[in-house]
């Protein structure tokens, strides 16, 4: 047998995290200036994390327009946010309203609840916030809500839907979000409103938190939000210490070896 010993490695351990989803389910999401439609480029924004979720982490999932829902509370399982995405592309009749402040309060009662439910899981773990939307908060309920997740140190990441030259904005669809669209949002004489991507609170939103704001059509900018959410921006909770059988041949190989040329010049 080849001489050994054993050494010590240390193995970094990231911290866990609990993310919560907010999905913006208004009208103008279901607009198709993105490829299928703004609502479903963030379902497949979701679905990435989803694939490249740690074991330890778990997910949520708000939806929100002029209120906000939890569909689905923290789960190291997300399974089930597909399957209320499901749900979601069956909807016929998407109501209007944009408000975030909701959401975000929703956000906070959500981690508050599973704090005072499983107190002991919840010390030690990373809490992060992502919000995919296409627009502006037209309910304007923002600035307590925002101030309280700022104050509980939660950094929200948001990613902007939607393109600069816009969408027509459904109002009724026969077979859901890839069905045919029958109404549009218009003004007075007929003429369609076009929604356009607005940044400037998703921008707001993330900055005063600390996260950082995405464009969800640009590819590029998905795998870098990804990889700062999930991996380089994650903190470390400690180092693991893993025993490993190091063999040391190759050491009394050099050492022969050496004393050999030695030997030659000597």
């Amino acid at each position: 047998a080849y001489p050994r010993m054993i050494v010590r490695e240390l193995r970094p351990v990231p911290t866990p995290t609990d993310l919560v989803f907010m999905v913006d389910i208004s009208p103008s999401m279901y607009g198709r200036d993105m490829d299928p439609s703004r609502l479903g480029r963030a379902q497949r924004i979701v679905q990435r994390f989803i694939l490249l979720k740690q074991p330890e982490d778990r997910y949520g999932l708000i939806v929100f327009n002029w209120t906000s829902v939890v569909l689905s509370y923290l789960t190291r399982d997300p399974q089930s946010i597909l399957l209320y995405f499901d749900y979601l592309n069956q909807q016929d009749e998407p109501e209007a309203g944009t408000n975030m402040g909701s959401v975000l309060t929703n956000g906070l009662r959500l981690v508050q609840t599973e704090d005072k439910l499983a107190p002991a899981t919840a010390k030690g773990r990373r809490r992060v916030f992502v919000i995919l939307s296409d627009g502006d908060d037209t309910a304007k309920q923002l600035e307590k809500p925002l101030g309280d997740v700022m104050n509980s140190g939660i950094k929200v990441y948001t990613f902007g839907l939607g393109t600069s030259n816009g969408s027509y904005i459904p109002l009724a669809m026969v077979g859901g979000l890839q069905g045919q669209v029958v109404k549009y949002l218009t003004r007075e004489g007929g003429t369609r409103l076009i929604s356009h991507a607005e940044a400037r609170t998703m921008r707001d939103i993330a900055e005063k938190t600390g996260g950082r704001f995405y464009r969800g059509e640009i590819n590029k900018q998905i795998d870098q939000a990804l990889d700062e959410i999930l991996f380089t921006c994650r903190p470390i909770a400690g180092f693991q210490s893993n025993p490993v059988r190091k063999d040391l041949y190759l050491y009394f190989l050099a050492g022969a070896f050496a004393c050999l040329i030695a030997g030659i010049f000597i």
